[in-house]
């Protein structure tokens, strides 16, 4: 209750508590979005290792896959790499400035490639198939705005760079 601009013990109370609660998911926000970012490429890339090694001519049918959307074959290793090790960077925290970089770059060549490859499809096809690569390429270019947002803002507590930052002073 506010008395002549006055605010009580209660209030003030509840203020700081706000304020330290901000203050605590501030530091957890950066890690829990560079933690769900980086899942996605790098959780993704395991399935699709485990198909490749599982299945006979695995490696073959992952790189047609990606030739079938109009990625050249050298895409697949790429690919691979990409989303294996700058996944793992980016979990640990490790070069989060460049591994999202890079991801914001790859997620924009998927985002184009799925509008491209819309406009590489029959008359014939089901506008849900449409509707579909819309959302997927839409899907990516979400992933890019994110990936540019963390390679702008890179300095995030609990992560490998702010360790390594903290032992160098």
């Amino acid at each position: 209750m506010k008395l002549y601009g006055l605010q009580t013990t209660q209030e003030q109370g509840i203020i700081r508590f706000n304020k330290f609660k901000g203050m605590i998911m501030s530091q957890y926000m950066g890690l829990i979005a560079r933690v769900f970012l980086s899942s996605l490429y790098f959780i993704s890339m395991l399935f699709i290792l485990d198909f490749i090694v599982s299945t006979p001519q695995g490696y073959e049918a992952y790189q047609v896959s990606l030739m079938s959307k109009g990625l050249p074959g050298i895409f697949a290793p790429l690919s691979i790499l990409i989303q294996i090790i700058f996944g793992a960077f980016l979990i640990a925290g490790f070069k989060i400035k460049l591994s999202s970089y890079i991801f914001a770059i790859y997620s924009l060549i998927w985002a184009i490639t799925y509008f491209l490859f819309m406009g590489n499809l029959p008359a014939e096809v089901s506008p849900s198939v449409y509707q579909d690569l819309i959302l997927k390429g839409l899907q990516y270019l979400s992933l890019f705005g994110g990936f540019l947002y963390m390679a702008i803002h890179p300095e995030m507590p609990y992560s490998l760079d702010s360790l390594c930052a903290k032992r160098k002073k």
